[in-house]
């Protein structure tokens, strides 16, 4: 993990941590299982599935860093092959 600086407009210095995909707002499928260890099929069954929202343009599938993140602490502990036990990012 790295700690940063994030300036926020009209609000001032906040610190933040940044634990993956560092300097991007987006990831493609590969880059996230990578950051993640999550494998990239099962990243795409959860896609398709709705538990991750994700831009698509055109063949391309882009999962924001916010929203893998917010993914990994909600679903800590879950078997992410089971639809029913892992929930949905919103």
């Amino acid at each position: 993990m790295r700690n940063a600086i994030i300036q926020l407009p009209n609000s001032g210095c906040v610190p933040a941590v940044q634990s993956f995909g560092a300097g991007k707002l987006g990831m493609t499928i590969d880059e996230a299982a990578d950051c993640t260890g999550i494998g990239r099929n099962t990243l795409r069954k959860l896609v398709s599935w709705g538990k991750i929202p994700v831009l698509r343009i055109g063949r391309k599938t882009i999962i924001r860093v916010d929203v893998i993140s917010a993914f990994m602490e909600i679903n800590q502990g879950c078997d992410l092959l089971d639809c029913a036990q892992v929930q949905q990012v919103t």
